[in-house]
């Protein structure tokens, strides 16, 4: 791939389906759904911490509904501005240099320009795992951070598939709305943490009091709490490996096309596969955000995978 590589059109065929992509709509379903999803969890947190008031104390309802909004709204802003420094961090990334790697730093600059997307941070993971990721709210507030591992083991056109895939997944807005869906998870998380140690710590004489009084109503309560409160979690985590999965196929087309070069992304696909090494020890929660989960068992088709099965998505570009 050279600096004069065409860059990636905003309406193109995906060669494998023949499906006609229209990246600018896809960027803005990206950014509005967004926040749709940040205005879903917030009334979600407060019907939670309106039941939960019911169940324990009524007349606390106004206090933990409060404390609903400033957690789902912590959540929304950290998540919007600063999913990129927390994510970097909980992959104990650093930033490149010039100087210590040029390689990967021109690698990027070239394939920004073949994606149409100013160029991002580059930061480097010191681990054998060979891995790569992108963070960041929009495409002028981006990062990748690549593995020493990926560094080394694969070539140029390789890598090049690789940072371009990620590149894709900036300039298609998945990073922010990633980020809002692990967001999401947190604060439902959180809250059904917190609130479920204050009524067992600080509810027990109230929920016996509110029951003789009104032991009907707060029955049925007590049940849709418990209902929101086990359900909302999973189906939170179930959404966003979902919507992980496909965005994984649509990076690997944008990337094919940035690149004029399916095969080396095939490639590279194919040596992580066989990578038999050290693992990348990252949290849970950033896993979906790779390029291939660190937890290889979780790159198939369950219900719990965050990314596509790596023989499909080889298959799939070999077909480009």
């Amino acid at each position: 791939m050279s600096d004069a590589a065409p860059r990636l059109p905003d309406r193109f065929t995906e060669p494998t389906t023949g499906r006609r992509i229209d990246l600018l709509g896809y960027q803005a379903a990206n950014r509005r759904n967004s926040w749709l999803l940040a205005l879903v969890t917030m009334a979600l947190l407060v019907a939670i911490a309106y039941l939960l008031a019911q169940v324990t104390d009524p007349g606390a309802t106004l206090f933990f509904v409060g404390v609903a909004l400033l957690i789902g709204a912590g959540q929304a802003v950290a998540g919007f501005w600063f999913s990129d420094r927390i994510a970097l961090a909980a992959a104990g990334a650093r930033p490149a240099t010039v100087e210590e790697h040029r390689y990967l730093v021109n690698v990027s600059e070239a394939v920004a320009i073949g994606a149409g997307v100013p160029m991002p941070k580059v930061y480097v993971i010191d681990s054998p795992a060979p891995n790569a990721f992108a963070t960041g709210r929009d495409p002028e507030h981006a990062a990748i951070a690549v593995t020493t591992g990926l560094i080394e083991l694969l070539d140029r056109q390789e890598l090049e598939g690789v940072v371009a895939h990620e590149m894709a997944h900036i300039r298609n807005y998945d990073v922010r709305f990633m980020s809002m869906l692990v967001a999401t998870l947190g604060a439902l998380l959180v809250l059904r943490d917190l609130f479920l140690r204050w009524g067992y710590f600080g509810g027990g004489g109230r929920r016996r009091g509110g029951r003789d009084s009104n032991g009907k109503g707060q029955g049925i309560a007590l049940v849709v709490l418990l209902v929101l409160l086990v359900v909302s979690p999973i189906v939170a985590a179930l959404v966003r490996f979902a919507v992980s999965r496909q965005r994984e196929y649509l990076a690997d087309a944008a990337a094919a096309w940035i690149t004029r070069n399916p095969e080396g992304l095939a490639r590279a696909l194919e040596k992580l596969r066989a990578y038999s090494g050290p693992r990348l020890e990252v949290s849970e929660a950033v896993r979906s955000m790779f390029f291939v989960n660190p937890e290889l068992n979780l790159n198939a088709t369950g219900m719990l995978a965050t990314h596509p099965p790596i023989e499909e998505r080889i298959r799939r570009l070999r077909r480009m």
